[in-house]
């Protein structure tokens, strides 16, 4: 397989809130976190490659101080990864040299049952002399001050030259009864899920280990145009089991954050249809 060596780092503008998983490196007791010395890793990365490729990508640990000895803080794969663990590799440990602020780690991932908006979750493992908290960290000219969440996440996309989309479906407590249709503007079927091999019958989400009140989330790349998106009920009465037990469904831009549709599950019967534009 091709190995395809990418130097991916988040851009740095002038003044940037990141989120990072913190750990104090020393003891504070003034309540003030820009004053303790302070590492954390970057919030996240977009990477992407296509089925079968590998690539090697970096991940950076920064630093409020610079410390005078090398500082080395273990590494661990967060249970939240999607990826298949065959398909990754993640070192044990990260290094900050001495007189620096920043050190580098390398991830392997492997394109193989790649599934678009899988995730490698990497966080620093509690020690039990460290206070390990979690802050924002902000990173700007050189200089990271704690101040509230969370760890690297490497998230895998295939390629796309348009607007990636992601639509979720939380279900009730009838996963099996769910099914959904994706057309393109000239009503071609472009997508679908629910329905058996041939589409002519809805056969839901529980066949396919999806519990009860679980959620089913799926990214697509979408060209500009009109798009018509239907959900189907086999029983006919939307996602709806009680007035506490009520599915929902939603489609986002993730280029841009904005909402394409989103709706409660009883607020169909047999079907509901929702039309959106891709820009």
């Amino acid at each position: 397989m091709k190995i395809m060596m990418l130097k991916k780092s988040l851009a740095f503008f002038s003044a940037l809130t990141l989120a990072f998983a913190m750990v104090s490196c020393e003891e504070d007791n003034s309540g003030d976190n820009s004053a303790a010395n302070y590492v954390g890793l970057e919030s996240y990365q977009t990477v992407e490659l296509t089925d079968g490729e590998t690539v090697v990508v970096e991940g950076k640990i920064l630093a409020s101080d610079v410390s005078g000895e090398d500082r080395t803080f273990n590494l661990v794969v967060d249970p939240t990864t999607t990826h298949g663990a065959a398909n990754y590799s993640v070192p044990t440990s990260v290094t900050i040299p001495a007189g620096s602020k920043e050190g580098i780690y390398e991830v392997t991932i492997v394109g193989n049952s790649l599934v678009d908006g899988n995730k490698i979750v990497v966080g620093l493992e509690p020690a039990a002399d460290l206070n390990q908290t979690t802050f924002y960290g902000t990173y700007s000219n050189g200089v990271l001050t704690g101040a509230g969440t969370a760890k690297s996440t490497f998230n895998l996309y295939r390629p796309c030259a348009s607007v990636r989309a992601r639509l979720s479906i939380t279900f009730d407590n009838y996963p099996e009864e769910t099914a959904w249709e994706l057309y393109d503007s000239s009503l071609n079927l472009i997508d679908s899920g629910g329905f058996n091999a041939d589409g002519s019958a809805i056969t839901g989400y529980a066949a396919l280990g999806f519990a009860d009140r679980s959620t089913f989330s799926v990214v697509k790349c979408l060209a500009p145009g009109d798009y018509t998106f239907v959900i189907y009920d086999d029983y006919g009465d939307g996602m709806f089991t009680s007035a506490t037990v009520i599915g929902r469904y939603s489609m986002n831009n993730l280029n841009n954050g904005a909402a394409l549709f989103s709706a409660s599950g009883d607020s169909f019967g047999a079907n509901a249809v929702h039309e959106f534009t891709i820009q």
